[in-house]
């Protein structure tokens, strides 16, 4: 690789890094490539990207970014999974992978610039989606609203409702 290809491959890690929410390293030496092909898959399934990077590179594209944590781990051979969307599906898609047989390891992740260990990220991949999260958020917003609604239609509602009885009533005496 001359020079002008490293400087190109720099200059490519550092737009990815100023696009993504969340990087994960992880350890893929001793895996298949079949498997390691399928991992990239998965990963860019869940609007993410999953590069073997060389580990120099990119400690030199990472410097001033809000990943620069992860520099101590950028030992070996490493694959960088970067999420852009949602960091969820990512960290749901590469703790999918971990096995007890398999080689692959993730060993430490920086989501919004802070560093997490591999348990907080086992603890990340179990959240529900980025959906289902605005989903429920939405039901807590809307619920007092239409709590609200019920109680101020139901005052109306029993008001007409004991006029009727009181017709009816009326109208038996008659």
């Amino acid at each position: 690789m001359n020079r002008t290809e490293k400087a190109d491959s720099v200059a490519s890690l550092r737009e990815m890094f100023a696009r993504a929410n969340a990087a994960f390293v992880t350890e893929y030496r001793g895996m298949p490539v079949e498997s390691l092909y399928n991992l990239r898959k998965k990963v860019r399934e869940s609007s993410g990207e999953l590069k073997v990077v060389k580990n120099r590179l990119a400690k030199i594209a990472v410097k001033g970014s809000a990943f620069e944590g992860l520099v101590n781990e950028l030992k070996g051979p490493v694959a960088l999974a970067l999420s852009y969307k949602d960091a969820v599906a990512v960290a749901k898609a590469l703790t999918e992978s971990v096995s007890e047989t398999s080689p692959f390891k993730i060993r430490m992740a920086n989501l919004g610039g802070k560093d997490i260990n591999e348990a907080g990220i086992k603890a990340l991949s179990k959240l529900p989606s980025r959906e289902v999260l605005l989903g429920m958020m939405l039901g807590a917003i809307r619920g007092p609203i239409q709590n609200f609604a019920n109680v101020t239609s139901a005052v109306p509602r029993n008001f007409v409702n004991v006029l009727a009885a009181v017709k009816d009533q009326k109208e038996k005496q008659a």
